[in-house]
C-alpha cells in the first residue's frame, strides 16, 4: 500500500554519523581547517555576485570585514589581477576573474560532477542512484547507477519515464518554474524528499534538488525495493543525499551569496 510522502527527520547521531561517511568518501578529514586569509579574500570576491560594482563601505556591509582589513585584501586581488580600482574609488572584479569563467564555461562537463557523487551514493548507501531532468511532461534519467544487489530499482541512463507522485517527481514539478538558488545556510535535509510504494508500489526514493548558478538543475536520486527502504535505512540514506547534494551544488554554484 502507498505510504503518504513525507521528509524524514534526522537525528543529529544519524546526521553526524553519516557527515563522517560523506567526508571521508570524498577524500577529507574532518578536522581540516580553513585558511582565515584565503576565506576572507573569498568573501570579497563573492560579495561581487551580487553587485558588479562596490565601494568599500558597501563591501564592509556585505562582508562584515573592517575597512583596514578590506584594503589589504582589496590591494593584494588588485595586484594579482582579480580586482579593479575605479577612478570613483568602487571596486570592481578583474580580467582575471574573467578568465577564469571563460576556462570554467569551456572545460565544464556536468558528467564529471555528477557520475562520481552517484557512485558515492551507491557505495555508501547500497541502493541505485540517478539524476534525473524534467523532459516536458515526463522526467529522464540521465545518469544512473545501479546497485549492486540482486534485488534492486532497475532504470537505463537515457529513459524516459512519465512523472508520479514519487520524491524525484514531486521535486522536478516544485521546481521547474522558479530559478530561485537557496541560500548557502539552508539545512539541505529538509529540500530532500522521501516516499514509499508511490507511482511503483514496490519501490521507495529519496531524491534531492540539485542547483547550478541559473537555478534548478535536477534531482539526484536514490531507490531501492520497498521491503528494504524501512524507515531507519530511508532516513539514513535522506541523510547521506543531503550531503552529497549539497557538494553536487556547491561545485555547480548553486547556492546564493
Amino acid at each position: 500500500m502507498a505510504v503518504k510522502a513525507k521528509t524524514k527527520r534526522i537525528s543529529p547521531k544519524q546526521r553526524a554519523k553519516s557527515h563522517i561517511l560523506v567526508e571521508r568518501s570524498f577524500g577529507k578529514q574532518s578536522d581540516t581547517k580553513p585558511i582565515a586569509a584565503v576565506e576572507r579574500a573569498l568573501q570579497v570576491l563573492s560579495a561581487f555576485r551580487i553587485a558588479p560594482r562596490l565601494t568599500l563601505s558597501e563591501l564592509s556591509t556585505r562582508t562584515g570585514l573592517f575597512k583596514s582589513t578590506l584594503l589589504r585584501i582589496l590591494a593584494t586581488l588588485e595586484r594579482h589581477g582579480y580586482v579593479t580600482r575605479l577612478s570613483d574609488g568602487q571596486y570592481r572584479v578583474g580580467g582575471v576573474i574573467y578568465e577564469l569563467g571563460s576556462s570554467y564555461a569551456a572545460s565544464f562537463d556536468l558528467s564529471e560532477i555528477i557520475k562520481p557523487a552517484l557512485a558515492d551514493l551507491s557505495r555508501l548507501t547500497g541502493e541505485s542512484s540517478a539524476f534525473y531532468v524534467r523532459a516536458g511532461t515526463q522526467r529522464q534519467c540521465v545518469f544512473r547507477v545501479q546497485s549492486s544487489q540482486a534485488v534492486r530499482h532497475v532504470i537505463d541512463a537515457g529513459q524516459i519515464i512519465d512523472l508520479d507522485g514519487a520524491a524525484t517527481s514531486q521535486l522536478l514539478r516544485r521546481y521547474e518554474n522558479t530559478a530561485a538558488r537557496p541560500s548557502a545556510s539552508v539545512d539541505y535535509a529538509t529540500l530532500c524528499i522521501s516516499t514509499s510504494g508511490i507511482g511503483d508500489s514496490q519501490t521507495a526514493s529519496v531524491g534531492a534538488p540539485i542547483f547550478d548558478t541559473s537555478g534548478f538543475a535536477g534531482v539526484l536520486n536514490v531507490s531501492g525495493p520497498v521491503s528494504r527502504f524501512n524507515t531507519q535505512v530511508a532516513s539514513s540514506c535522506l541523510a547521506v543525499l543531503a550531503l552529497v547534494a549539497r557538494r553536487v551544488s556547491t561545485s555547480l554554484g548553486g547556492f546564493q551569496a
